[in-house]
């Protein structure tokens, strides 16, 4: 069901950046909150649900869970919640397949999984309410800040380097066609324009790139050319890297 009003929910369509195949869609749909329902505030509609139980009450009770349910999830298990089941996940990422994850080390990370049981996914989907908002209709590049990558996956705000270095560049709608010779990163000083062809990663956000060997040493303004449609877009960032 779709309502106007109070809506909460926002939905918005989108380039689908994964899609290789050109006989599939070339959108997809992203979704976002406006609001967030506090404990303080879950806690005061549990207690008007015709209840005899207190705010305070299930306040406690709430706390009561969170601590238990913390207990079991660090200790590996499956938590399963009246709506759901909640575990931990580790991600990141390493150089051999000997090598172990380590908490805290590099992009070694740990994250939660909800998988919502089929009742409340039922309920949810009978009851949603949302928002289509209007498309981007330019979809213009822009940088945001650039750090360099260490050794060890952390970044660094410096941006003198050597050759191998990788940049990574922060922004929005960054996604550029490889294979246009007119998109994609270009570092530019008194000597020219240079496109680097060479990449780590390429995403709509992120791009990380290492320094070519053949770069001169020198300094560099830095731009990312893309073409979400049927113009090109120049983002461009005061910074500057300075290639030793």
């Amino acid at each position: 069901m779709r309502k106007e009003g109070n809506i909460i929910l926002n939905i918005k369509t989108v380039k689908n950046l994964l899609i290789t195949d050109e006989s599939k869609d070339g959108f997809c749909f992203r979704s976002s909150c406006s609001q967030t329902l506090k404990t303080s505030q879950l806690a005061t509609e549990m207690a008007d649900w015709n209840s005899s139980f207190t705010e305070a009450d299930y306040l406690g009770m709430l706390s009561v869970m969170e601590t238990i349910v913390t207990k079991y999830l660090a200790k590996g298990y499956n938590v399963t919640l009246p709506f759901g089941t909640l575990r931990a996940n580790a991600t990141g990422t390493c150089s051999n397949i000997q090598d172990g994850f380590t908490l805290g080390t590099g992009n070694h990370t740990l994250g939660f999984l909800f998988n919502a049981n089929e009742t409340l996914a039922k309920n949810v989907r009978s009851k949603l309410e949302y928002k289509q908002l209007p498309p981007d209709s330019t979809g213009e590049a822009k940088i945001y800040r650039i750090t360099t990558l260490n050794s060890d996956a952390s970044e660094s705000s410096s941006l003198s380097v050597t050759a191998g270095k990788t940049l990574r560049i922060h922004g929005r709608n960054l996604s550029f066609d490889i294979t246009d010779e007119n998109q994609g990163m270009f570092l530019e000083n008194e000597s020219g324009l240079t496109r680097l062809s060479v990449y780590n990663r390429r995403g709509t956000n992120v791009v990380d790139v290492p320094v070519p060997a053949d770069l001169a040493s020198g300094s560099y303004s830095v731009s990312i050319v893309t073409k979400p449609g049927n113009t090109y877009f120049t983002a461009n960032i005061d910074s500057e890297v300075t290639v030793a």
